[in-house]
């Protein structure tokens, strides 16, 4: 073996009996990590096992290490197939069947130290033959059953896994799937078909497929934590690079300098390595708390979603009812089909149609909250001058002003507002509210004015009223649902639907809603603005006419 050769095998040996202590030690308790770590072990006693034999010309000394390939590598795949038992679950076995599985290993590489296995060796040349024994084909068994069954059983645990489980096996079953190709071709299949034992040097340097595949599935996945193994890997290196040079020392006062540095090292590398562990821990911590309010999160937007459903399906059994109920008592207080009846049973009926068209009211802003949230709302686009929505709005809200004694003032513009393309029903709905709450929430005798501008790319509207106005306080809660100005919680019966509805309304058409207040008892003016579109924008429900997707 040259000198390349000599350093390449030790440097590897060297990595995985390193990497494999570290795995070990980072987490005793569990029978992966040792399982793992004895299986990269196994496989560098194989490989040096392996290149030493086909460097080394002493007869006895080359015997023993053609033994010992066999013997380490029976002991490999009695690992493998027992890591691959416990892998990804962390399931421990039982004690019966980590012995039926141990038990056949151990006889094997028993045996491979027995002329039965490995009878005898032939050096010509320099290059050594393996001349086997009667028992060779049960190590053949053995070694061949355990490495394609452990294969096997990756492939049905593959098949019954899901989400990073089976990403961990497809890793795994990779790597080993490569490293059992490659090996059986230059282990085996060669050896056994053309008698030529010249590849066999480097068929266990093919142990690196599966070693390589399980550390990305360490790194990617967190299978194990790879940063507090390479914190102490490269902790390990040094120290034992330290205490090399501290050992062959050429003087005293030069080791006890070593010493010196190899302890300041030590303690300091076992504090990196806690440090690492703590923020891992930390991390770790983190993750199960961004996964439980993940959870929370999702259950509880299910609630809303139930909540949902239930306003739409409540409000739509409620509306045929209501109707009912507004139509007879129209009939009897309006059209008078029941003919006269006492003044005081029409007091009494009064009092009950006007609650049930605050009851109809109610429904129908609750299936409004519920379409919106539901994303059924359809825009329907029309043209239509902002200054006609205005008019045919004051001409229904009229009733409610002189009610309340108010004075009721639009500003037409002066420059004429061109058409634009809106939902007219939406709008007209928008507007009804702004004027109805300005009734509302403005003392008998008030003011109201009404003011729209535009320039060439939006028309703005806006209500303003001499009322109790709105709290500072109160401003972020206007435009929320079920939310009313404290001031007039006792005085003003409402949902405290209309402006959410509003402004989200105008948000569908693409426009905005503000307000402005000076405060309690200054009055209110709140705006809406909208696009001017002087073409009909994309329906994909243009035709259906219907209120819902």
């Amino acid at each position: 073996m040259n000198s390349i050769s000599m350093v390449t095998l030790v440097l590897f040996s060297i990595f995985i009996v390193t990497i494999s202590v570290i795995i070990f030690v980072s987490n005793r308790h569990s029978n992966i990590n040792r399982s793992f770590a004895i299986t990269a072990i196994l496989s560098a006693v194989w490989l040096s096992s392996n290149q030493l034999s086909n460097s080394l010309t002493q007869y006895d000394t080359v015997l023993f290490l053609n033994k010992l390939i066999f013997a380490s590598s029976a002991l490999f795949s009695t690992a493998l197939f027992y890591f691959c038992m416990l892998f990804p679950e962390k399931k421990s076995l039982t004690k019966k069947a980590s012995l039926l599985i141990i038990a056949p290993g151990l006889i094997v590489a028993a045996l491979s130290f027995t002329s039965l296995v490995v009878k005898d060796i032939s050096i010509k040349d320099n290059i050594s033959d393996v001349i086997f024994g009667p028992l060779n084909i049960i190590y053949a068994i053995q070694f061949g059953g355990f490495v394609i069954s452990s294969l096997v059983l990756l492939v049905i645990k593959l098949f019954k896994s899901t989400g990073l489980n089976r990403t961990q096996l497809k890793l795994l079953f990779w790597g080993l799937g490569l490293f059992i190709l490659t090996v059986s071709i230059t282990n085996f299949a060669i050896p056994f078909i053309f008698n030529n034992f010249s590849l066999t040097t480097y068929g266990s340097y093919f142990i690196i497929f599966f070693l390589g595949f399980t550390t990305y599935a360490i790194l990617k996945h967190h299978l194990l934590d790879l940063r507090v193994i390479l914190t102490e890997a490269a902790s390990v290196l040094v120290i034992f690079a330290i205490l090399a040079q501290t050992l062959f020392s050429k003087s005293l006062s030069q080791g006890i300098i070593n010493c010196f540095v190899l302890i300041v090292v030590s303690y300091g590398g076992l504090l990196l390595i806690r440090s690492v562990k703590d923020e891992i821990g930390q991390r770790q911590k983190i993750q199960k708390i961004a996964k439980r309010l993940e959870e929370a999160n999702t259950h509880l937007e299910e609630l809303d979603k139930i909540k949902d459903d239930f306003l739409s399906m409540a409000s739509h059994e409620l509306n045929t009812p209501i109707a009912a109920i507004e139509g007879y008592l129209s009939m009897i207080l309006v059209e008078k089909m029941a003919g006269e009846i006492p003044a005081k049973v029409r007091q009494y009926l009064e009092s009950v149609f006007t609650s049930s068209q605050r009851l109809a009211h109610l429904v129908k802003d609750l299936l409004n909250v519920s379409r919106i949230e539901g994303n059924r709302i359809h825009i329907i686009y029309e043209e239509k001058p902002i200054v006609d929505i205005i008019k045919q709005s004051i001409m229904e809200i009229d009733p409610k002003v002189k009610e309340a004694h108010h004075t009721l003032t639009f500003h037409e513009p002066k420059k004429k507002i061109p058409a634009t393309y809106l939902d007219v029903t939406r709008v007209t709905e928008v507007l009804i509210n702004m004027l109805g709450n300005s009734c509302k929430y403005t003392d008998p005798g008030g003011k109201i004015e009404i003011n729209v501008v535009s320039d060439d790319q939006k028309v703005v509207v806006s209500v303003a009223d001499n009322g109790k106005g709105i709290p500072k306080e109160r401003n972020q809660a206007v435009f929320e649902k079920f939310s009313q100005v404290d001031v007039l919680k006792d005085e003003v019966k409402g949902t405290g639907l209309g402006m959410y509805i509003s402004k989200r309304f105008i948000e569908l058409m693409k426009g905005k809603m503000w307000f402005h207040s000076d405060g309690e008892g200054k009055g209110t003016t709140f705006y809406f603005s909208l696009p001017l579109l002087t073409k009909k924008p994309y329906d994909p429900h243009d035709g259906e006419g219907a209120v819902l997707h």
